[in-house]
C-alpha cells in the first residue's frame, strides 16, 4: 500500500505516523468531505444543510458500518465518542445491585469507568481481572470472575497498552451461559481487525473513530445487536430520540425500532460524514488485505526490536496479537522521553503507554518507515 500524504492547504505533512492507536492522520477523504460540509454550512447554514439532511445526516455512516462489521443498517447507530455511547448502554442496562461487571484491570479506562458509575447508583460489584507486568491479563482470569450473578462481561477488544486481543467468540459464550451481556470497546480494532459483528457474539460494539478507522473527533459508531435491542430505553435521550425527530412535541417518546434509538442529538456531521468516507476507503481495499498489511508491518517492527536487544511485551500468537507492538526500553531509559526524541529529532510519531513504547502501524505505512523507526531508536539507544 502506498503512504498517503494529507494535504492541508498548501501544506504536506513530513510526519512519518507510526502511532494510530493513538490519534490517526485522517483519512483525506475524510479530511474533504468534513470540510466541504463545514464550508457549506459557513456557506449558507440550513440553506444546504436542511431539516432532511439533518435527519438522514447518520445514515451514510451507518450504512458504511455496517459493510465493514457485516450486520445490518438497523444494527447500527452513530454517536460523537466511545465514550458516549457506553455511557448512554451503561445507564440502559442498570446492572441491579447483586449483579456484578467483569472486565480488567488493564482495560482502557472509558471501558470501565460508565460501568463503575452505574455501579455507583445501582449497588452492583465491579470485578476486574489483573494483568503481569506486561500488562498481560490471563483470559482464564477473567472467565473465573463471571458466576450466575454476572450481569455485563465488558472489555476492549484489543488492549490499548500492549496490543493484546481478546477471542470475542469465546467471551460472549461465557457472558451468554449466565445470562450476561458482552459489551466490547472495538477502537482499538475495528478498521484493522475483521470484525463480524452477527458471528462474534458481543451483544453491543462500539468504536470511536480518529483511530484504525481513521476519521476525525466527534464521530463514533456502534453496533447493537436485535436481541437486547428493543429491551433497551437509551440512557443518553434528547431530541432525535423520538422516531420522527421534527414531530416535535414534549409530550411523548417513542424511541425508533433500530439501533439508532441510541442516537439522540445535535453532532458534527461532517466528522459523522467524514468517517463514513474513510470507513468505505477501507472496505473497498478490504479489511482482510488491511489486516495482512498491518501484521506484516507489526512483524518488522518486532523483528527490527529485537535485533536491538529491546524485549516485546506485546502478545505475538496468532489468536492473541494485533497490529500494536509495545516495546520495553533498557533500564534506566524513559519510553517518554524516546518517543519525545523520535518526534523531535525524526518526525516519527509513536507513543508512551504505560511505561512502553508503543508502535502501531496502519494500511497508510509501509516498511521504509518502519525501518527508518529502527535506525532512529538505534541511533538513540546507541
Amino acid at each position: 500500500m502506498q503512504k498517503a500524504h494529507i494535504v492541508v492547504g498548501d501544506l504536506l505533512s513530513d510526519w512519518t505516523n507510526l502511532s494510530f492507536a493513538n490519534v490517526a492522520t485522517t483519512s483525506p477523504a475524510a479530511h474533504k468531505a468534513s470540510m466541504d460540509w463545514s464550508a457549506a454550512l459557513a456557506r449558507g447554514g440550513a440553506a444546504e444543510f436542511d431539516g432532511e439532511a439533518e435527519k438522514n445526516g447518520m445514515l451514510p455512516l451507518r450504512q458504511a458500518a455496517a459493510r465493514l462489521l457485516s450486520c445490518g443498517v438497523e444494527d447500527v447507530c452513530v454517536g460523537s465518542s466511545a465514550t458516549e455511547l457506553l455511557c448512554s448502554i451503561a445507564w440502559a442496562v442498570w446492572p441491579n445491585k447483586g449483579s456484578n461487571i467483569v472486565s480488567t484491570r488493564s482495560s482502557f479506562p472509558s471501558t470501565v469507568y460508565p460501568w463503575s458509575r452505574v455501579a455507583e447508583s445501582s449497588g452492583a460489584e465491579i470485578r476486574l481481572a489483573n494483568h503481569d507486568s506486561n500488562l498481560y491479563t490471563n483470559p482464564d482470569d477473567i472467565l473465573e470472575l463471571i458466576d450466575e450473578n454476572t450481569s455485563v462481561v465488558t472489555l476492549s477488544h484489543i488492549e490499548f497498552s500492549n496490543g493484546q486481543r481478546y477471542d470475542l467468540e469465546k467471551f460472549a459464550n461465557a457472558a451468554h451461559s449466565v445470562g450476561a451481556i458482552l459489551v466490547i470497546d472495538a477502537t482499538q480494532s475495528m478498521g484493522m481487525f475483521p470484525i463480524n459483528a452477527h458471528s462474534c457474539g458481543a451483544d453491543v460494539l462500539v468504536s470511536s473513530g480518529y483511530k484504525w478507522l481513521r476519521g476525525t473527533y466527534g464521530a463514533a459508531v456502534g453496533y447493537i445487536s436485535p436481541s437486547i435491542r428493543l429491551n433497551l430505553n437509551p440512557g443518553l435521550v434528547g431530541f432525535r430520540s423520538h422516531a420522527d425527530i421534527w414531530d416535535l412535541r414534549a409530550d411523548r417518546m417513542d424511541f425508533p425500532q433500530d439501533a439508532s434509538r441510541f442516537e439522540y442529538t445535535t453532532i458534527h456531521f461532517g466528522a459523522v460524514l467524514g468517517l463514513a468516507a474513510a470507513v468505505e476507503e477501507i472496505c473497498e481495499i478490504g479489511i482482510e488485505q488491511v489486516w495482512a498489511h498491518d501484521l506484516s508491518l507489526a512483524d518488522a517492527v518486532a523483528e527490527g526490536a529485537d535485533q536491538l536487544g529491546l524485549s516485546v511485551v506485546s502478545p505475538m500468537s496468532v489468536k492473541e496479537r494485533s497490529a500494536i507492538v509495545s516495546l520495553r526500553m533498557p533500564v534506566g531509559i524513559s519510553s517518554e522521553e524516546i518517543a519525545q526524541r523520535l518526534q523531535d529529532e525524526y518526525s516519527i510519531l509513536v507513543t508512551s503507554r504505560s511505561g512502553f513504547l508503543r508502535v502501531s502501524p496502519h494500511l497508510d505505512n509501509t516498511i521504509d518507515e518502519v525501518n527508518s523507526l529502527i535506525s532512529a531508536l538505534e541511533e538513540i539507544l546507541s
